[in-house]
């Protein structure tokens, strides 16, 4: 009984910090003019956070835009799947993959002998035949650009799809 009337008076104290008297609501106006003064001054805070965030993001735009010209300065155009493909991405399992006629060679971590059938299909078919299977990249479809010097590789998948390899060519 007596810690619930300590709850009570607690409660009674609370409540009579903002009293009818106008008195505590001078210091809530003057809370909350601070605070929109403060929200404005962060506003303005956010912006140049975000123009720095925007600059991370031009950053990285930036850091994509070298790189695809990079690829494109070193990629070479050519007729057909035949060359040396070279992955556009750093550490993936297929370094480079390399096509003459209906045989294929992967290089990287994933480095087996394969096939291409159907070349002439708009939409061939590759099969890799690895001694350690990656069940990601066993068997998929590539697809030329129509400068000849990109590859892309849509390997079956579950349901939802499998892995993308983007590739240009070296040789």
């Amino acid at each position: 009984m007596a810690s619930a009337a300590a709850a009570v008076a607690a409660l009674l104290v609370l409540s009579g910090c903002g009293g009818d008297d106008g008195a505590g609501e001078e210091p809530k106006q003057q809370d909350q003019q601070e605070q929109q003064d403060g929200d404005d001054g962060d506003s303005d805070d956010s912006d140049d956070s975000g123009d720095s965030a925007s600059d991370g993001d031009d950053g990285r735009d930036q850091e994509s835009r070298d790189r695809i010209a990079e690829d494109e300065a070193r990629s070479i155009t050519g007729e057909g799947l035949d060359g040396v493909w070279e992955s556009i991405v750093d550490d993936n399992d297929i370094e480079t993959l390399t096509i003459t006629g209906d045989t294929v060679e992967t290089t990287g971590p994933l480095s087996c002998p394969g096939t291409v059938t159907d070349a002439a299909d708009p939409e061939p078919v590759i099969e890799l035949a690895c001694d350690v299977e990656n069940p990601n990249r066993v068997r998929g479809t590539l697809e030329l650009n129509e400068e000849g010097n990109r590859l892309f590789i849509g390997w079956e998948g579950q349901a939802w799809g499998g892995m993308i390899d983007s590739m240009i060519r070296v040789g």
